[in-house]
């Protein structure tokens, strides 16, 4: 293993049999550290490039990991030492480089090999412990796509689940549509409803949330044009799983009205959604009854 791919080892569990997950044992390659600070003056924290994200795909990557040791108060600067010495000694093993290891107790479903006492290993005796690992959760981009984007869209239907990350384009006829659960995918999914037909006077364009039961709060529908008609539902799609758009030859569900969904966060209750409605003919009629959160 060459010196730009040695992995860098810790673990905060004092017991083997307790590490089930990358906040209690991490392994991570030592060109991803970013500084070394301290924390306390009995603390020093590692910063490193994100595990779960990839900074060669996002440049403004804002989130990062984290180590956080323990060190004997007045160590400090020792501790550092330590630490780029020990990444940086000769010669190395090609197995991984043990930064600090908390374990005390083994754990193996060989009975002679299980519970067996072990000892601590640091790479400074100025370190005493990892207080706590802590790696970023996965971000991705939630940026609606362009709607100008000239690329091809779908046309919606009546009982249709929508897709997400999906363009689609809208009819005249009655539609209800469907929302799938905002669990079953990740934050970031979208999905958008572009109108180039208007909706025939007394059809109505529905979206439905499938388990989820609400928008989340700040979700809104909005209508433009037509003077008086401007309009918005202020109590906006928190507690609400359900937005209709009414057709109304003066009124409501003209061309160039746009629905917007996103996936806040990838769990239950998670699609926030944006309507922007224009009007169709005169824009004489008040926006529409039926045009709003349920």
């Amino acid at each position: 293993m060459n010196k730009l791919n040695r992995m860098l080892f810790f673990r905060t569990q004092g017991d083997e049999a307790n590490v089930d997950g990358i906040d209690d044992q991490l392994c991570i390659a030592a060109d991803r550290l970013v500084s070394i600070q301290p924390a306390t003056d009995t603390r020093i924290q590692m910063m490193f490039h994100s595990v779960k994200n990839n900074i060669l795909m996002n440049n403004e990557q804002l989130s990062y990991d984290y180590v956080t040791l323990t060190v004997k108060e007045g160590d400090i600067q020792e501790a550092l030492d330590g630490i780029i010495q020990t990444i940086n000694g000769h010669p190395n093993s090609n197995g991984f480089i043990v930064i600090a290891d908390d374990c005390v107790t083994t754990d193996s479903a060989v009975v002679a090999l299980d519970d067996q006492a072990i000892s601590k290993v640091y790479c400074h005796p100025s370190i005493t412990g990892v207080h706590a690992i802590s790696v970023a959760a996965k971000s991705y981009a939630s940026q609606l796509p362009s709607m100008t984007s000239g690329g091809a869209t779908t046309v919606i239907s009546n009982a249709l689940e929508l897709a997400v990350n999906t363009n689609y384009h809208s009819i005249a006829g009655n539609c209800a549509m469907t929302i799938p659960s905002a669990a079953a995918g990740k934050a970031g999914d979208w999905i958008t409803v572009r109108y180039i037909t208007v909706i025939t006077n007394g059809n109505t364009h529905s979206y439905t949330t499938t388990t989820d039961a609400t928008f989340t709060a700040g979700s809104c529908v909005t209508r433009v044009g037509g003077g008086v008609a401007s309009g918005v539902d202020v109590s906006d799609g928190s507690a609400k799983n359900v937005l209709t758009i009414d057709g109304d030859t003066d009124g409501d569900g003209g061309i160039g009205t746009v629905v917007k969904f996103v996936n806040q966060t990838g769990t239950t209750d998670g699609w926030a959604v944006e309507a922007l409605v224009l009007n169709q003919g005169d824009g004489s009629a008040a926006m529409a009854g039926a045009t709003a959160f349920s």
